[in-house]
């Protein structure tokens, strides 16, 4: 081979080296720009109504170390009453542009790993009071001996706007960073509701959904 041919391919192979890594340094910057602005809720969920018809809540704290762990950009954590009932519901919503954050929080994953044995999980279709069709999953736990205790979790997610319980549609390795689908930046919320009755929780959800869905983007 010649010194000028040599020389030429070493060019070239240089060429496309420096290419490389500029493609990859303009990657980690446009990854850098979704990280540092998620796409939060059209609505910060803490303006999320406090009181509306029967129901009568108030926030319940939750700690920097459990948020930490959580990594939701958004959320909100509260305990409503409904005196017609006689009993309450605990609301939990919690909102990431980084999808695949949300798939270790989810109840059958959360209420085990706290002690709880997993009774039985029934997919529910409810009618919202605007009458929308609410598809949602319905959970009983409970603790024996003594202390005999048993709930039920009613959960389902909002992903780009589109209400699912299927939580595989952000799993994988390719939902760890941002992402954009058709230009928009996704997002998924799961919103959980847990109570002492199935009927509490039902009735929750019913009245609750659609006011909810006005803070998603």
């Amino acid at each position: 081979m010649s010194l000028s041919r040599a020389i030429l391919l070493g060019l070239l192979g240089l060429v496309i080296i420096a290419g490389a890594g500029a493609y990859y340094h303009h990657l980690a910057h446009q990854y850098s720009i979704l990280a540092d602005a998620p796409l939060l809720p059209s609505i910060p969920l803490e303006n999320f109504p406090l009181e509306w018809g029967n129901w009568q809540g108030h926030d319940v704290p939750i700690s920097e170390t459990v948020l930490k762990v959580a990594g939701v950009d958004d959320y909100i954590s509260r305990y409503y009453v409904n005196p017609e009932l006689k009993s309450g519901v605990s609301l939990y919503v919690g909102y990431t542009a980084e999808p695949r954050r949300m798939l270790g929080h989810r109840p059958r994953v959360c209420y085990v790993g706290s002690g709880w044995i997993h009774g039985h999980t029934h997919t529910e279709t409810l009618r919202t009071k605007q009458g929308n069709t609410l598809e949602c999953l319905i959970h009983r736990f409970y603790k024996t001996g003594l202390d005999y205790e048993e709930v039920f979790v009613l959960n389902y997610y909002v992903f780009n706007g589109q209400l699912t319980t299927d939580h595989t549609l952000f799993d994988g390795l390719r939902w760890r960073r941002p992402k954009e689908i058709d230009g928009r930046l996704a997002y998924v919320a799961q919103v959980q509701i847990s109570g002492a009755t199935e009927q509490s929780v039902r009735l929750f959800a019913q009245d609750a959904a659609d006011e909810l869905m006005t803070y998603m983007p």
